[in-house]
Protein backbone atom coordinates (compact mmCIF):
# COMPACT_ATOMS: atom_id res chain seq x y z
CA UNK A 1 0.00 0.00 0.00
CA UNK A 2 2.90 2.37 0.68
CA UNK A 3 3.96 2.61 -3.01
CA UNK A 4 0.31 3.28 -3.88
CA UNK A 5 0.11 6.23 -1.48
CA UNK A 6 3.50 7.50 -2.64
CA UNK A 7 2.29 7.37 -6.23
CA UNK A 8 -0.88 9.22 -5.23
CA UNK A 9 1.04 11.96 -3.41
CA UNK A 10 3.52 12.29 -6.28
CA UNK A 11 0.62 12.62 -8.71
CA UNK A 12 -1.00 15.35 -6.60
CA UNK A 13 2.33 17.17 -6.19
CA UNK A 14 2.93 17.09 -9.96
CA UNK A 15 -0.30 19.05 -10.39
CA UNK A 16 -0.31 21.36 -7.36
CA UNK A 17 3.43 21.78 -6.65
CA UNK A 18 2.94 21.46 -2.88
CA UNK A 19 6.18 19.75 -1.87
CA UNK A 20 8.37 22.84 -1.98
CA UNK A 21 5.88 24.94 -0.02
CA UNK A 22 5.40 22.12 2.50
CA UNK A 23 9.16 21.73 3.03
CA UNK A 24 9.43 25.47 3.59
CA UNK A 25 6.49 25.45 6.02
CA UNK A 26 7.74 22.58 8.20
CA UNK A 27 11.14 24.28 8.52
CA UNK A 28 9.70 27.64 9.58
CA UNK A 29 11.31 28.74 12.84
CA UNK A 30 9.16 29.78 15.83
CA UNK A 31 10.67 31.87 18.66
CA UNK A 32 11.11 29.93 21.88
CA UNK A 33 9.27 32.02 24.50
CA UNK A 34 6.14 31.23 26.49
CA UNK A 35 4.41 34.54 25.65
CA UNK A 36 4.17 33.54 21.98
CA UNK A 37 1.82 30.74 23.04
CA UNK A 38 -0.89 33.28 23.97
CA UNK A 39 -1.89 33.59 20.32
CA UNK A 40 -2.05 29.80 20.05
CA UNK A 41 -4.25 29.61 23.16
CA UNK A 42 -6.67 32.05 21.50
CA UNK A 43 -6.60 30.06 18.26
CA UNK A 44 -7.24 26.70 19.97
CA UNK A 45 -10.03 28.28 22.04
CA UNK A 46 -11.64 29.52 18.83
CA UNK A 47 -11.56 25.97 17.45
CA UNK A 48 -13.23 24.61 20.60
CA UNK A 49 -15.86 27.34 20.33
CA UNK A 50 -16.68 26.35 16.75
CA UNK A 51 -16.98 22.64 17.62
CA UNK A 52 -19.07 23.06 20.77
CA UNK A 53 -21.16 25.84 19.24
CA UNK A 54 -22.06 23.59 16.32
CA UNK A 55 -23.44 21.04 18.77
CA UNK A 56 -25.43 23.68 20.68
CA UNK A 57 -27.14 24.95 17.53
CA UNK A 58 -28.87 21.57 17.14
CA UNK A 59 -31.02 22.27 20.22
CA UNK A 60 -31.21 26.06 20.62
CA UNK A 61 -34.31 27.97 19.47
CA UNK A 62 -33.63 31.58 18.50
CA UNK A 63 -36.99 33.09 19.46
CA UNK A 64 -38.53 35.06 22.32
CA UNK A 65 -42.04 33.68 21.80
CA UNK A 66 -43.60 32.09 24.89
CA UNK A 67 -43.74 28.29 24.96
CA UNK A 68 -44.47 25.74 27.66
CA UNK A 69 -41.54 23.98 29.27
CA UNK A 70 -42.19 20.30 29.94
CA UNK A 71 -38.90 18.96 31.19
CA UNK A 72 -37.16 17.46 34.17
CA UNK A 73 -36.41 20.76 35.94
CA UNK A 74 -39.21 21.09 38.47
CA UNK A 75 -38.62 24.81 38.99
CA UNK A 76 -40.01 25.65 35.53
CA UNK A 77 -41.98 22.55 34.61
CA UNK A 78 -45.32 23.55 33.07
CA UNK A 79 -44.45 27.27 32.98
CA UNK A 80 -44.58 29.56 29.96
CA UNK A 81 -41.03 30.62 29.07
CA UNK A 82 -39.42 32.46 26.15
CA UNK A 83 -38.50 29.87 23.54
CA UNK A 84 -34.78 30.76 23.74
CA UNK A 85 -34.70 30.32 27.51
CA UNK A 86 -36.84 27.17 27.34
CA UNK A 87 -34.46 25.59 24.82
CA UNK A 88 -31.50 26.38 27.07
CA UNK A 89 -33.28 24.72 30.01
CA UNK A 90 -34.10 21.68 27.89
CA UNK A 91 -30.54 21.54 26.56
CA UNK A 92 -29.09 21.77 30.06
CA UNK A 93 -31.33 19.28 31.89
CA UNK A 94 -32.88 16.99 29.30
CA UNK A 95 -30.27 16.57 26.53
CA UNK A 96 -27.48 14.10 27.42
CA UNK A 97 -24.24 16.04 27.65
CA UNK A 98 -25.97 19.34 26.90
CA UNK A 99 -24.90 21.13 30.07
CA UNK A 100 -21.32 19.89 29.62
CA UNK A 101 -21.18 21.31 26.10
CA UNK A 102 -22.71 24.59 27.26
CA UNK A 103 -20.07 24.95 29.97
CA UNK A 104 -17.28 23.97 27.60
CA UNK A 105 -18.51 26.61 25.17
CA UNK A 106 -18.73 29.30 27.81
CA UNK A 107 -15.36 28.42 29.33
CA UNK A 108 -13.68 28.47 25.91
CA UNK A 109 -15.25 31.86 25.16
CA UNK A 110 -13.79 33.39 28.32
CA UNK A 111 -10.41 31.79 27.62
CA UNK A 112 -10.50 33.04 24.03
CA UNK A 113 -11.13 36.65 25.06
CA UNK A 114 -8.63 36.52 27.95
CA UNK A 115 -5.89 35.08 25.70
CA UNK A 116 -6.68 37.72 23.07
CA UNK A 117 -6.35 40.51 25.65
CA UNK A 118 -3.02 39.18 26.96
CA UNK A 119 -1.76 38.64 23.41
CA UNK A 120 -2.60 42.25 22.53
CA UNK A 121 -0.87 43.51 25.68
CA UNK A 122 2.28 41.60 24.71
CA UNK A 123 2.14 43.09 21.22
CA UNK A 124 1.62 46.58 22.58
CA UNK A 125 4.20 46.60 25.38
CA UNK A 126 7.01 44.84 23.49
CA UNK A 127 6.66 46.87 20.30
CA UNK A 128 5.65 43.99 18.00
CA UNK A 129 3.37 46.44 16.15
CA UNK A 130 6.22 48.39 14.54
CA UNK A 131 7.10 48.45 10.84
CA UNK A 132 6.35 46.29 8.87
CA UNK A 133 3.57 44.92 11.12
CA UNK A 134 1.29 47.95 11.58
CA UNK A 135 -1.41 46.54 9.32
CA UNK A 136 -1.43 43.19 11.11
CA UNK A 137 -1.70 45.08 14.40
CA UNK A 138 -4.84 46.78 13.08
CA UNK A 139 -6.21 43.39 12.05
CA UNK A 140 -5.64 42.22 15.63
CA UNK A 141 -7.70 45.15 16.96
CA UNK A 142 -10.51 44.23 14.55
CA UNK A 143 -10.38 40.62 15.80
CA UNK A 144 -10.53 41.83 19.41
CA UNK A 145 -13.56 44.00 18.63
CA UNK A 146 -15.31 41.08 16.94
CA UNK A 147 -14.49 38.86 19.94
CA UNK A 148 -16.13 41.35 22.31
CA UNK A 149 -19.20 41.60 20.09
CA UNK A 150 -19.43 37.81 19.80
CA UNK A 151 -19.11 37.46 23.58
CA UNK A 152 -21.81 40.03 24.28
CA UNK A 153 -24.23 38.45 21.81
CA UNK A 154 -23.40 34.99 23.14
CA UNK A 155 -24.42 35.72 26.71
CA UNK A 156 -27.52 37.52 25.41
CA UNK A 157 -28.91 34.47 23.60
CA UNK A 158 -30.18 32.55 26.69
CA UNK A 159 -32.56 35.50 27.26
CA UNK A 160 -32.31 35.24 31.03
CA UNK A 161 -32.57 38.26 33.33
CA UNK A 162 -28.89 39.17 32.83
CA UNK A 163 -29.20 38.94 29.05
CA UNK A 164 -32.36 41.04 28.98
CA UNK A 165 -30.78 43.78 31.09
CA UNK A 166 -27.77 43.92 28.77
CA UNK A 167 -30.01 44.04 25.71
CA UNK A 168 -32.05 46.87 27.24
CA UNK A 169 -28.85 48.89 27.83
CA UNK A 170 -27.62 48.19 24.28
CA UNK A 171 -30.97 49.25 22.84
CA UNK A 172 -30.97 52.48 24.85
CA UNK A 173 -27.40 53.22 23.75
CA UNK A 174 -28.35 52.73 20.10
CA UNK A 175 -31.32 55.09 20.54
CA UNK A 176 -28.98 57.72 22.02
CA UNK A 177 -26.96 58.06 18.79
CA UNK A 178 -27.65 61.59 17.51
CA UNK A 179 -29.74 61.95 14.33
CA UNK A 180 -29.76 58.26 13.35
CA UNK A 181 -30.40 56.58 16.71
CA UNK A 182 -33.92 55.28 16.00
CA UNK A 183 -32.83 53.94 12.61
CA UNK A 184 -29.80 52.18 14.11
CA UNK A 185 -31.94 50.66 16.87
CA UNK A 186 -34.45 49.43 14.30
CA UNK A 187 -31.77 47.91 12.06
CA UNK A 188 -30.23 46.01 14.97
CA UNK A 189 -33.28 45.16 17.11
CA UNK A 190 -36.07 45.14 14.53
CA UNK A 191 -38.32 47.45 16.52
CA UNK A 192 -38.90 48.74 20.02
CA UNK A 193 -37.33 46.50 22.65
CA UNK A 194 -38.42 44.00 23.86
CA UNK A 195 -39.24 42.85 20.37
CA UNK A 196 -39.56 39.44 18.84
CA UNK A 197 -36.77 40.14 16.33
CA UNK A 198 -33.73 40.76 18.53
CA UNK A 199 -33.06 37.12 19.50
CA UNK A 200 -33.39 35.71 15.94
CA UNK A 201 -31.16 38.47 14.61
CA UNK A 202 -28.54 38.02 17.32
CA UNK A 203 -28.66 34.26 16.74
CA UNK A 204 -27.81 34.73 13.07
CA UNK A 205 -25.00 37.12 13.97
CA UNK A 206 -23.63 34.75 16.61
CA UNK A 207 -23.60 31.52 14.62
CA UNK A 208 -23.06 32.78 11.06
CA UNK A 209 -21.80 36.30 10.37
CA UNK A 210 -19.43 36.96 13.27
CA UNK A 211 -17.84 33.46 13.26
CA UNK A 212 -17.28 33.74 9.51
CA UNK A 213 -15.63 37.13 9.99
CA UNK A 214 -13.54 35.85 12.90
CA UNK A 215 -12.31 32.81 10.99
CA UNK A 216 -11.69 34.73 7.77
CA UNK A 217 -9.84 37.63 9.38
CA UNK A 218 -7.88 35.21 11.60
CA UNK A 219 -6.73 33.51 8.40
CA UNK A 220 -5.57 36.87 7.02
CA UNK A 221 -3.85 37.61 10.35
CA UNK A 222 -1.94 34.31 10.20
CA UNK A 223 -1.07 34.86 6.53
CA UNK A 224 0.59 38.17 7.35
CA UNK A 225 2.33 36.57 10.32
CA UNK A 226 3.87 33.88 8.10
CA UNK A 227 4.85 36.32 5.35
CA UNK A 228 6.40 38.88 7.70
CA UNK A 229 8.22 36.36 10.00
CA UNK A 230 8.06 36.35 13.78
CA UNK A 231 9.50 38.95 16.06
CA UNK A 232 11.74 37.74 18.88
CA UNK A 233 13.22 38.92 22.13
CA UNK A 234 16.84 40.12 22.00
CA UNK A 235 19.53 37.47 22.47
CA UNK A 236 23.17 38.23 23.23
CA UNK A 237 25.33 37.63 20.20
CA UNK A 238 22.36 37.19 17.80
CA UNK A 239 21.39 39.78 15.19
CA UNK A 240 17.64 39.42 15.63
CA UNK A 241 16.89 41.56 12.59
CA UNK A 242 18.50 39.00 10.28
CA UNK A 243 18.25 35.70 12.18
CA UNK A 244 15.52 33.95 14.17
CA UNK A 245 16.59 31.77 17.07
CA UNK A 246 13.92 29.18 17.85
CA UNK A 247 12.43 25.82 16.95
CA UNK A 248 11.08 24.49 13.62
CA UNK A 249 7.40 23.88 12.98
CA UNK A 250 8.01 20.14 12.58
CA UNK A 251 8.30 18.38 14.90
CA UNK A 252 9.02 20.70 17.87
CA UNK A 253 6.38 23.42 17.43
CA UNK A 254 3.78 20.95 16.22
CA UNK A 255 4.27 18.73 19.30
CA UNK A 256 4.09 21.77 21.57
CA UNK A 257 0.86 22.96 19.95
CA UNK A 258 -0.77 19.53 20.18
CA UNK A 259 0.25 19.23 23.85
CA UNK A 260 -1.11 22.69 24.57
CA UNK A 261 -4.40 21.86 22.84
CA UNK A 262 -4.84 18.64 24.81
CA UNK A 263 -4.10 20.37 28.11
CA UNK A 264 -6.54 23.18 27.30
CA UNK A 265 -9.34 20.81 26.37
CA UNK A 266 -8.68 18.66 29.44
CA UNK A 267 -8.68 21.61 31.84
CA UNK A 268 -11.83 23.07 30.26
CA UNK A 269 -13.54 19.67 30.54
CA UNK A 270 -12.58 19.35 34.23
CA UNK A 271 -13.75 22.91 34.92
CA UNK A 272 -17.03 22.29 33.06
CA UNK A 273 -17.57 19.20 35.21
CA UNK A 274 -16.84 20.62 38.66
CA UNK A 275 -17.57 24.36 38.36
CA UNK A 276 -21.29 25.26 38.18
CA UNK A 277 -20.93 28.18 35.80
CA UNK A 278 -23.36 29.11 33.04
CA UNK A 279 -26.31 28.08 35.24
CA UNK A 280 -28.94 30.48 33.93
CA UNK A 281 -31.70 28.56 35.73
CA UNK A 282 -30.87 30.52 38.89
CA UNK A 283 -31.26 33.93 37.22
CA UNK A 284 -34.61 33.11 35.61
CA UNK A 285 -36.07 34.25 32.27
CA UNK A 286 -36.04 37.90 31.34
CA UNK A 287 -39.12 39.81 32.43
CA UNK A 288 -39.41 43.32 30.90
CA UNK A 289 -39.24 46.00 33.56
CA UNK A 290 -37.42 43.85 36.13
CA UNK A 291 -33.70 44.20 36.92
CA UNK A 292 -32.08 41.85 39.41
CA UNK A 293 -29.26 42.61 41.82
CA UNK A 294 -26.92 40.42 39.75
CA UNK A 295 -27.15 42.64 36.67
CA UNK A 296 -23.38 42.76 36.02
CA UNK A 297 -22.25 41.65 32.55
CA UNK A 298 -19.39 39.23 31.94
CA UNK A 299 -15.94 40.47 32.96
CA UNK A 300 -14.86 41.56 29.48
CA UNK A 301 -17.75 44.05 29.36
CA UNK A 302 -17.11 45.47 32.85
CA UNK A 303 -15.23 48.50 31.52
CA UNK A 304 -18.16 49.56 29.35
CA UNK A 305 -20.64 49.04 32.19
CA UNK A 306 -18.32 50.99 34.50
CA UNK A 307 -18.29 53.98 32.14
CA UNK A 308 -22.08 53.94 31.96
CA UNK A 309 -22.27 53.97 35.76
CA UNK A 310 -19.62 56.62 36.35
CA UNK A 311 -20.69 59.29 33.90
CA UNK A 312 -23.34 61.56 35.49
CA UNK A 313 -26.61 61.90 33.60
CA UNK A 314 -26.73 64.95 31.33
CA UNK A 315 -28.15 66.11 28.02
CA UNK A 316 -26.75 68.81 25.75
CA UNK A 317 -29.35 70.24 23.38
CA UNK A 318 -27.86 71.55 20.16
CA UNK A 319 -29.78 72.68 17.05
CA UNK A 320 -31.45 69.48 15.87
CA UNK A 321 -29.15 67.25 17.99
CA UNK A 322 -29.18 66.01 21.58
CA UNK A 323 -25.96 64.70 23.10
CA UNK A 324 -26.70 62.48 26.10
CA UNK A 325 -24.50 60.89 28.73
CA UNK A 326 -25.55 57.46 27.48
CA UNK A 327 -24.16 58.21 24.02
CA UNK A 328 -20.90 59.61 25.41
CA UNK A 329 -20.32 56.74 27.87
CA UNK A 330 -21.58 53.96 25.64
CA UNK A 331 -20.01 54.95 22.31
CA UNK A 332 -17.78 58.05 22.40
CA UNK A 333 -15.46 57.06 25.27
CA UNK A 334 -15.02 53.44 24.05
CA UNK A 335 -14.34 54.87 20.60
CA UNK A 336 -11.60 57.06 22.08
CA UNK A 337 -9.99 54.04 23.77
CA UNK A 338 -9.95 52.02 20.55
CA UNK A 339 -8.90 55.11 18.58
CA UNK A 340 -5.89 55.59 20.86
CA UNK A 341 -4.88 51.96 20.34
CA UNK A 342 -5.23 52.36 16.57
CA UNK A 343 -3.12 55.50 16.17
CA UNK A 344 -0.43 54.65 18.71
CA UNK A 345 2.02 52.85 16.32
CA UNK A 346 2.16 55.91 14.07
CA UNK A 347 2.39 58.25 17.05
CA UNK A 348 5.42 56.40 18.42
CA UNK A 349 7.05 56.20 14.99
CA UNK A 350 6.69 59.95 14.48
CA UNK A 351 7.65 60.85 18.06
CA UNK A 352 10.92 58.89 18.01
CA UNK A 353 11.59 59.22 14.25
CA UNK A 354 11.84 55.47 13.77
CA UNK A 355 12.69 54.33 10.26
CA UNK A 356 13.17 50.92 8.69
CA UNK A 357 11.91 47.49 9.74
CA UNK A 358 11.97 46.26 13.34
CA UNK A 359 12.05 42.55 14.17
CA UNK A 360 13.46 42.57 17.73
CA UNK A 361 11.17 43.18 20.70
CA UNK A 362 11.92 45.64 23.48
CA UNK A 363 11.52 46.18 27.17
CA UNK A 364 8.58 48.64 27.38
CA UNK A 365 10.63 50.80 29.76
CA UNK A 366 13.05 51.46 26.89
CA UNK A 367 10.35 53.56 25.18
CA UNK A 368 9.05 56.12 27.73
CA UNK A 369 6.03 57.08 25.61
CA UNK A 370 4.95 53.45 25.30
CA UNK A 371 5.45 52.78 29.01
CA UNK A 372 3.37 55.79 30.05
CA UNK A 373 0.68 55.27 27.41
CA UNK A 374 0.38 51.55 28.17
CA UNK A 375 0.16 51.98 31.93
CA UNK A 376 -2.29 54.88 31.69
CA UNK A 377 -4.64 53.11 29.28
CA UNK A 378 -4.51 49.79 31.12
CA UNK A 379 -5.08 51.42 34.52
CA UNK A 380 -8.03 53.45 33.18
CA UNK A 381 -9.69 50.28 31.84
CA UNK A 382 -9.10 48.51 35.17
CA UNK A 383 -10.69 51.36 37.12
CA UNK A 384 -13.65 51.45 34.74
CA UNK A 385 -14.04 47.69 35.20
CA UNK A 386 -13.93 48.06 38.98
CA UNK A 387 -16.64 50.73 38.77
CA UNK A 388 -18.97 48.10 37.31
CA UNK A 389 -19.01 46.47 40.76
CA UNK A 390 -19.95 49.71 42.54
CA UNK A 391 -23.22 48.29 43.89
CA UNK A 392 -21.44 45.22 45.27
CA UNK A 393 -18.70 47.34 46.82
CA UNK A 394 -21.31 49.59 48.39
CA UNK A 395 -23.12 46.60 49.85
CA UNK A 396 -19.93 45.04 51.24
CA UNK A 397 -18.35 48.21 52.67
CA UNK A 398 -21.51 50.07 53.70
CA UNK A 399 -20.37 53.18 51.78
CA UNK A 400 -23.15 54.92 49.83
CA UNK A 401 -23.06 53.93 46.18
CA UNK A 402 -22.85 57.56 45.02
CA UNK A 403 -19.70 58.00 47.12
CA UNK A 404 -18.21 54.87 45.56
CA UNK A 405 -19.00 56.19 42.07
CA UNK A 406 -17.41 59.58 42.84
CA UNK A 407 -14.28 57.78 44.01
CA UNK A 408 -14.03 56.00 40.68
CA UNK A 409 -14.86 59.16 38.72
CA UNK A 410 -12.01 61.08 40.35
CA UNK A 411 -9.44 58.27 40.27
CA UNK A 412 -10.22 57.34 36.66
CA UNK A 413 -9.88 60.97 35.58
CA UNK A 414 -6.62 61.78 37.36
CA UNK A 415 -4.77 58.61 38.40
CA UNK A 416 -4.04 57.01 34.96
CA UNK A 417 -2.51 60.16 33.36
CA UNK A 418 -0.52 61.00 36.51
CA UNK A 419 0.95 57.51 36.91
CA UNK A 420 1.50 57.21 33.15
CA UNK A 421 3.40 60.51 33.12
CA UNK A 422 5.41 59.50 36.20
CA UNK A 423 6.39 56.16 34.65
CA UNK A 424 7.39 57.88 31.40
CA UNK A 425 9.60 60.34 33.32
CA UNK A 426 11.17 57.54 35.36
CA UNK A 427 11.77 55.53 32.22
CA UNK A 428 13.43 58.55 30.57
CA UNK A 429 15.75 59.03 33.55
CA UNK A 430 16.51 55.30 33.57
CA UNK A 431 17.60 55.49 29.95
CA UNK A 432 19.71 58.59 30.66
CA UNK A 433 21.47 56.82 33.54
CA UNK A 434 22.07 53.77 31.38
CA UNK A 435 23.45 55.86 28.54
CA UNK A 436 25.71 57.65 31.03
CA UNK A 437 27.02 54.34 32.36
CA UNK A 438 27.70 53.12 28.82
CA UNK A 439 29.53 56.36 28.03
CA UNK A 440 31.64 56.09 31.19
CA UNK A 441 32.48 52.46 30.45
CA UNK A 442 33.50 53.29 26.88
CA UNK A 443 35.57 56.22 28.12
CA UNK A 444 37.34 54.05 30.69
CA UNK A 445 38.06 51.33 28.13
CA UNK A 446 39.39 53.97 25.74
CA UNK A 447 41.72 55.43 28.40
CA UNK A 448 43.03 51.99 29.33
CA UNK A 449 43.61 51.14 25.69
CA UNK A 450 45.34 54.48 25.11
CA UNK A 451 47.67 53.82 28.02
CA UNK A 452 48.62 50.40 26.71
CA UNK A 453 49.31 51.75 23.24
CA UNK A 454 51.36 54.62 24.64
CA UNK A 455 53.54 52.24 26.58
CA UNK A 456 54.08 50.09 23.52
CA UNK A 457 55.02 53.12 21.43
Amino acid sequence: MTPLFALLFDSIDDRLRLRGAADKAVNKVFPHHWSFLLGEVALVSLGILVLTGTYLTFFYRGSSELVTYNGSLELYNGRMLPAAYESVMRLSYDVPGGLLFRRLHRGASHLFIAATVLHMLRILFTGAFRTPREFNYLIGIVLFTLALAEGFIGYSLPYDSLAGTGLRIAYSTALAVPLVGPQVAYWVFGGEFPTGDVIPRFYVLHVMLLPALLLGITGVHLFFLVRQRHTQFPRRGIDGHNFILGKPLWPAQFAETVTLSLWMFGLLAVAATVVPWSDVALSGPYVPGEVGNNAQPDWFMFWLDGMLRMLPAFEIDLPGVTISALFVAGLVLPGLVFGALIIYPWLEKRWYRLDGDWHVLQNPLDIPLRAGFGLGTFLAVLLMSAAATSDQLSRITGIPIETVLWFFRITTLFLPPLLGFALARWSRRRLDRRDLEVARRESTESQELHGVVAERV
